[in-house]
C-alpha cells in the first residue's frame, strides 16, 4: 500500500507532543534559538534584497552578507542548529530522566547531524540552481533527516540519509506543502507584528527605532518557526516511519 501523509493526524500528534514537553521545549528554544537569533539580529545589520529576479545577484548578496557578518552569523547558526537537534531528541519518543539528557545526546549527535545537513543542503541547493522544482522536491525528501538522526542515533551519516530517503518516498511533495504552509503562515504573522513593532519603536525613538526590541521580535518568531518545524518534522517521520520498512 502506498504511503500517505495524514495532515490531520500530524496536527493532532504535534499538539500532543508540544503539550507533553511544553516546559522543556520553551526552555531549550528560549535559550539556544531565541537568544542566539536575538544577539545576531542586534549585532548584524539586516539583509535587504531589492529583487529576486536575478539568481546570480541574490547568491552574491547572500555571500557578501555572510562574508561581512560571519563572526556573528556562524556561531548563531551553530547554536540554533544544536538547540533544534536537542528539541528533536527531546520529542523523539525516547525516555529521558531530565532535560539535560537531551542536551547531552544532542551534543554527541551534533557532528553527524552537521555533516549530514551540509551534504543534503548542498544537494538541495544544487536542485534550486538547476530549477526551483528539484530544489523544492529535495527539501521535502530530506525534511525529516534530523528526526531520523535523533530517533536512531546508531545510524551513520550515509545510513541516516538512506533511511530519510526511504521514509519520505512518495510523500516528498506532501511534506513540501506542509513546510510551505508553516513558513508562509509564520512569515505572514511575523511580518505584520514586526512592522507594527517597528512603527511603534520609530514613533518612540525616531527613524532608527529601537534595534534591541525589533531584534527580539524577529528572534521570537524565528524560535516559534523552528519549534513548529521541529515538531512537525518529528511527527511526520513518526507517521511515515511506521509505514516504512527498515533499511
Amino acid at each position: 500500500m502506498q504511503k500517505r501523509l495524514d495532515y490531520r493526524a500530524v496536527a493532532k500528534d504535534a499538539r500532543a507532543s508540544f503539550a507533553a514537553h511544553r516546559e522543556a521545549i520553551i526552555a531549550i528554544a528560549g535559550f539556544f534559538i531565541f537568544m542566539s537569533n536575538w544577539i545576531a539580529g542586534y549585532l548584524a545589520p539586516p539583509l535587504v534584497l531589492e529583487s529576486f529576479d536575478d539568481t546570480t545577484k541574490v547568491i552574491a548578496a547572500f555571500s557578501g552578507y555572510f562574508a561581512a557578518n560571519w563572526p556573528v552569523l556562524l556561531p548563531a547558526m551553530l547554536v540554533t542548529m544544536y538547540g533544534s537537534l536537542a528539541l528533536y531528541v527531546l520529542i523523539s519518543g525516547r525516555k529521558l530522566a531530565q532535560v539535560g539528557d537531551a542536551l547531552v545526546i544532542a551534543a554527541a549527535l551534533f557532528p553527524t547531524y552537521l555533516t549530514a545537513t551540509i551534504l543534503t543542503g548542498w544537494a538541495t541547493f544544487a536542485g534550486f540552481l538547476l530549477f526551483i522544482i528539484p530544489g523544492l522536491y529535495l527539501t521535502g525528501r530530506f525534511a525529516v533527516l534530523p528526526a531520523v538522526i535523533a530517533q536512531e542515533p546508531g545510524l551513520g551519516i550515509i545510513d541516516a540519509v538512506k533511511q530519510t530517503w526511504a521514509t519520505t518516498r512518495t510523500c516528498g511533495w506532501a511534506i513540501v506543502i506542509l513546510t510551505l504552509f508553516i513558513a508562509v503562515a509564520i512569515r505572514l504573522v511575523s511580518g505584520i507584528v514586526g512592522d507594527a513593532v517597528a512603527g511603534i519603536c520609530e514613533a518612540v525613538a525616531g527613524e532608527g527605532g529601537i534595534p534591541v526590541v525589533q531584534a527580539a521580535v524577529s528572534a521570537f518568531f524565528a524560535a516559534v518557526e523552528a519549534v513548529i518545524y521541529v515538531i512537525a518534522a518529528t511527527v511526520v517521520n513518526r507517521q511515515l516511519g511506521a509505514q516504512t520498512a527498515p533499511q
